[in-house]
């Protein structure tokens, strides 16, 4: 009887671990497909928000996007968060949606221009 007390109680904590983790999911700590910036997701009131934590050092002259705000004000939709995303690289904003990807470490994030047309879209894992 106490093996199953035992196997019950290591069962059930790591379901409310697993839980909990699905119920924060998508924040924290994202590597972008190229693995050349690392995105920190976080709470932003009832929304989420994404920020660049760690990105290659800049050419001489150009600005840093450590600090840079590029997922904004992503609202809760089903399983998916959706709001506006911006590209760095070309300076455009565009509509985004996240959602996870294969499981809870891979964050699928979709990108289309305005008023429909053209799409894309790369998966992040998380940070450790």
């Amino acid at each position: 009887m106490t093996r199953i007390a035992a196997f019950l109680t290591v069962f059930l904590f790591a379901a409310s671990a697993s839980a909990a983790a699905a119920s924060q999911f998508p924040v924290g700590l994202w590597r972008v497909a190229d693995g050349t910036a690392i995105i920190r997701i976080k709470q932003c009131g009832k929304n989420i928000c994404g920020f660049v934590a760690a990105a290659p050092k800049p050419a001489p002259g150009e600005r840093s996007a450590v600090g840079q705000k590029i997922l904004i004000d992503l609202r809760r939709e089903g399983n998916a968060w959706r709001g506006a995303i911006f590209n760095l690289d070309n300076g455009k904003m565009y509509n985004g949606e996240v959602s996870a990807g294969a499981d809870l470490d891979h964050l699928r994030v979709r990108g289309c221009v305005p008023g429909g047309g053209l799409c894309g879209g790369e998966t992040w894992k998380r940070a450790r």
